[in-house]
């Protein structure tokens, strides 16, 4: 019997088992998988780490470290390059090392694959004095966990939310694809009435209206050039990834031989009423609750956030969930000050007057 059942071994259930109190018997069920995701750590995501005393080993680090951002608005055929100290990492690597900081006294079930939660003795609703039972199998061999407190970690497809709670209309879901190519496989061939975009150094991202209502991104990494985009959920979702590649190679980046294919679900909040904390003994923190950016989709930032909250909670020995209410405040208000700026980015009429003045409103 455990105290705390945590599913996903992200950053926020990694964290968060990290940071409860060695009082606590906790049990972190974790599928192994790396993240589909770019892999750069966002000045907020900096702090944070800054805060919690955790200094990145050289290890986690990936070649090379962009210090601008180039945006590419493809309507208006404009490029402005825009400083912001991002730390380039291996994203595989830096949840690794993560986890690597797990105390003994965690009950860590890497590469186990979780299955349900139900509420123990057939009760009906979730109240303080249910226990919950998790199920999950581990080397091919179901288990069965109890546990007073079930928190979802488990990402923007978070199965503890979608058994638990009906998913908010206003959670938008796109699928992120994300092509890998070898450096000896890119060549940048621009035209010559095109500015030169040195995908190799920069950090690149992508606004076109005929792919997607929210962007795409190039990013280079240890020898290797990666292409994704966050495309809505329609039939013609892999049509508009590949309508990115060809428009990108309009405009001088050619690639060839694709080395690997990764695809994941994100979710985006497009209003504070899309997030979810949980209820009574269920609670959910990083993207599963819905917080990541509706600009950027970072997420590392508000997971290691969310998860602080959630533990400071647990271990204040009061109303675990009020206390989670609470202590995300700041957390939330960060969400809305990103819509307010979301027009900025996303409205092609504003984003245009903006890049054609030179404002920094673009920095995401």
């Amino acid at each position: 019997m455990y105290d705390i059942g945590i599913i996903g071994g992200g950053p926020a259930g990694a964290t968060l088992a990290r940071l409860v109190c060695s009082g606590r018997r906790v049990l972190l069920i974790s599928n192994g998988r790396q993240k589909c995701c770019g892999g750069i750590l966002a000045p907020e995501a900096q702090k944070l780490l800054a805060q919690l005393d955790l200094a990145l080993p050289k290890s986690v680090l990936a070649d090379p470290q962009p210090f601008a951002v180039t945006i590419i608005d493809a309507q208006s055929n404009l490029i402005k390059h825009y400083p912001r100290q991002y730390i380039n990492v291996n994203r595989n690597k830096f949840d690794q090392w993560l986890l690597s900081l797990l105390p003994a006294s965690i009950d860590f079930r890497q590469n186990a694959i979780y299955h349900k939660a139900e509420l123990s003795n057939n009760a009906e609703n979730i109240t303080q004095d249910n226990y919950i039972d998790i199920h999950f199998s581990e080397n091919g061999k179901h288990q069965t966990a109890k546990v007073k407190w079930l928190v979802g970690a488990d990402g923007g497809a978070s199965s503890v939310r979608n058994h638990f709670f009906k998913t908010s209309a206003k959670l938008k879901k796109y699928i992120a694809f994300q092509d890998w190519f070898d450096d000896n496989n890119v060549k940048i061939e621009p035209p010559t009435n095109m500015q030169y975009i040195n995908f190799h150094n920069n950090y690149v991202g992508i606004f076109d209206e005929k792919i997607t209502d929210f962007y795409c991104w190039t990013i280079p990494k240890d020898g290797q050039l990666l292409i994704g985009g966050a495309i809505p959920i329609t039939n013609n979702a892999r049509n508009n990834f590949e309508k990115l590649k060809s428009y990108l190679d309009s405009i001088g980046l050619k690639t060839n031989q694709i080395k690997k294919k990764e695809l994941a679900l994100i979710t985006r909040p497009m209003s504070t009423s899309a997030i979810n904390l949980g209820k009574n003994q269920i609670l959910l923190a990083g993207e599963a609750a819905g917080l990541i950016s509706p600009t950027s989709a970072e997420g590392v930032s508000f997971a290691l956030a969310s998860a602080t909250a959630l533990a400071n909670a647990f271990n204040s020995n009061k109303n675990v969930l009020l206390e989670y209410k609470k202590n995300t405040k700041n957390i939330i208000a960060n969400i809305k000050l990103k819509y307010l700026k979301s027009p900025a980015m996303f409205n092609p009429h504003i984003r245009k007057f903006i890049m054609k003045s030179g404002l920094t409103a673009l920095k995401k």
